[in-house]
């Protein structure tokens, strides 16, 4: 049985998805036959570079959309990801064509439609998974033959007839408590000051640090930890921040090996955002033994299990959680998360639910999509209609 996985972002992008790709590669590698295949970044055995036209190429700095639109960036954003996500597939289309592969495990959908549109092209067609980070309703998923899930929430509103769930997971040797952390020292924040953390793309339209800064400039006791990728909405946030709360924002950027020096260096963990498909920032602040501050949403619910829940479109809600907060309580709560993480979401238990769900998948018989009755009419009306033409024109000439 031989495994494709394929992340486009992965070698320029630092998100939950590229984590999820580079950590479920480095789990698997050694106990099945899999081949990462990757957006950009160093030729190293197992992984295959693809060239691609990169969403944050400069060649898409300015993408043409409806400039009248209140969704203008994030449009502009979805451009350059589908753009990134094509590319990649039809580059690799010859690779794994010589590979052999027997599934294809996508984590982009534009990747997966590609793949799946040609996979006939295969002397040996595969199966192809895609794993759905970003939550689509059944209705709007890609064209593949399994779904991964990764909650029992998202599961119950995916395709039940392909749909699979199993989690995001986390290195409990890596994300633990008392890990060394130079973190507050790095940036000069006081030893005994109250310091929340929050991980993610620093912009307003998902992550809504925003709303953090605004929610915790309040409370003159709290500092504020932001680290993550930047973005076009970064500046403005960053302005927001020096007038909100000055001297009391701190900013930095973290390659994925060092970002337990940052949980280990705060008090509490929040995420501003209203919904998360999972949030594997969740799960790392909670392995760390953070209490976790998020959104009352049933799927993060789901997830955290124990944790500080808040309406997080609510002016004040947020402040007021903290204001509130009982030290010894908050401190049980990263106990609990801690015990939760090493039951759900230990890489090393997951690892054998993959590789059972790979030998499932792999059982099942490759089928191949047929037209229907009305297409291949539509197809045959078609073709004779062109041949039809052609004869007239030569008639004509």
């Amino acid at each position: 049985m031989k495994i494709a996985l394929l992340c486009s972002g992965l070698g320029h992008i630092h998100r939950g998805h590229e984590i999820f790709a580079r950590d479920l590669f480095s789990l698997l590698r050694g106990s099945v036959d899999i081949t990462l295949f990757k957006g950009g970044g160093a030729l190293v055995d197992g992984e295959h570079v693809v060239e691609s036209l990169p969403r944050l190429s400069p060649l898409l700095a300015h993408v043409h959309v409806d400039p009248s639109t209140r969704w203008h960036d994030a449009i502009q954003e979805q451009e350059r990801i589908r753009i990134e996500g094509e590319t990649f597939a039809y580059a690799a289309l010859k690779p794994l064509m010589e590979g052999g592969f027997d599934i294809l495990h996508c984590l982009e959908q534009e990747v997966c439609n590609v793949l799946f549109a040609n996979r006939h092209l295969f002397e040996k067609p595969p199966k192809i998974v895609f794993s759905n980070g970003g939550a689509i309703p059944a209705h709007k998923l890609p064209r593949c033959d399994f779904v991964q899930e990764h909650t029992d929430y998202n599961c119950r509103r995916s395709d039940r007839k392909r749909a699979f769930m199993i989690p995001h997971g986390v290195d409990l040797d890596r994300f633990r408590p008392g890990v060394p952390s130079d973190f507050r020292a790095r940036h000069g924040i006081p030893r005994d000051a109250l310091l929340a953390l929050s991980v993610g793309t620093i912009c307003h339209w998902h992550k809504r640090m925003d709303h953090v800064i605004h929610e915790l400039a309040g409370l003159p006791e709290v500092h504020l930890a932001i680290v993550g990728q930047h973005g076009p909405e970064t500046a403005a946030i960053m302005a927001l921040a020096n007038e909100r709360m000055p001297g009391r924002v701190y900013f930095d950027t973290l390659p994925h090996d060092t970002l337990p020096s940052a949980y280990a260096a705060a008090d509490f963990f929040v995420l501003g955002s209203l919904f998360e498909t999972f949030g594997i920032v969740y799960i790392e602040a909670m392995a760390m033994g953070l209490p976790v501050v998020c959104t009352n949403h049933p799927n993060q619910r789901s997830i955290v299990g124990e944790g500080v829940f808040v309406d997080m479109a609510k002016t004040g809600a947020l402040r007021a959680a903290v204001r509130e907060r009982q030290a010894g309580a908050w401190q049980l709560l990263g106990e609990a998360g801690r015990r939760r993480v090493a039951e759900h979401y230990d890489l090393k238990v997951l690892r054998q639910r993959y590789l059972g769900r790979y030998a499932a998948i792999h059982r099942q018989p490759t089928v191949l999509p047929r037209k229907t009755l009305a297409e291949r009419l539509r197809a045959h009306a078609s073709n004779a209609l062109s041949q039809a033409t052609t004869r007239l024109r030569s008639m004509g000439s």
